[in-house]
């Protein structure tokens, strides 16, 4: 499975989201879809399924044809679950994925309104290892020297409203958090990817007030649909 890591949300910005492998991660989904139109069957947390039906419209609409849509499933980690679904979906239709139809499915995401960090997660179906990727470009590999496992999931609160001084100047530091977590990754500095962990919790309190994560070993803070998710975890 797969989380983006040490990505912090800032409303109408788009920065490089690093992707990590990551076991631990509880994912069942079942897709299945008719060719022909039909009341669509959807078995979905309330908030995922508005999503995955608008999802399901909008590739209805840009392939100019109507087909009826079987699924269900559950996630400890929402987004991935939305993911599985609408690649299954895609996968129906197309066949085997490639980036350029990953890419399509990233944009209806963009258009949907959903986070960046989202269409991001598409991108685990054509690599087996960590990643980071940026939207409109394609994504670039981090080898897989290091493994990380997720101990415990645990829902926190939805996000309040950001607290923000020095826009640009932010926006900046979010980007090179993520650049030089790409760095530490593939080199496999496991020292620094403790410390840009720590550095992200400090970003997460001072934008969002959300103080140190949970559990006894490392930890952090995962952006959610309609919440956020505190994930406790091993890195080796």
């Amino acid at each position: 499975m797969a989380l983006p890591l040490a990505y912090i949300p800032v409303p109408n910005s788009v920065n490089p989201v690093v992707v990590v492998r990551a076991s631990g991660v509880v994912l069942n989904s079942h897709v299945e879809v008719v060719p022909r139109e039909g009341v669509d069957t959807v078995y979905l947390p309330k908030d995922l399924a508005y999503y995955v039906i608008e999802f399901k419209r909008r590739l209805e609409e840009l392939l100019n044809r109507r087909f009826r849509l079987i699924c269900r499933g559950n996630s400890t980690f929402k987004p991935l679950l939305y993911v599985a679904v609408t690649n299954g979906i895609l996968r129906s239709l197309y066949g085997k994925l490639d980036e350029d139809v990953v890419s399509i499915a990233a944009g209806i995401d963009i258009e949907l309104g959903l986070p960046v960090y989202i269409p991001a997660l598409r991108f685990t179906e054509l690599t087996r290892t960590h990643y980071v990727w940026r939207y409109s470009e394609a994504f670039v590999e981090l080898g897989k020297v290091v493994e990380f496992k997720v101990l415990r999931i645990a829902g926190y609160s939805k996000l309040s409203t950001p607290y923000i001084i020095g826009r640009e100047a932010l926006v900046h530091l979010l980007g090179m958090l993520s650049l030089e977590l790409s760095k530490a990754i593939s080199r496999g500095d496991i020292v620094s990817i403790h410390r840009l962990i720590e550095f992200a919790n400090g970003l997460w309190y001072s934008i969002y007030g959300l103080k140190t994560p949970c559990g006894g070993g490392p930890s952090t803070y995962v952006p959610s649909i309609g919440e956020v998710l505190c994930i406790e975890m091993e890195v080796e």
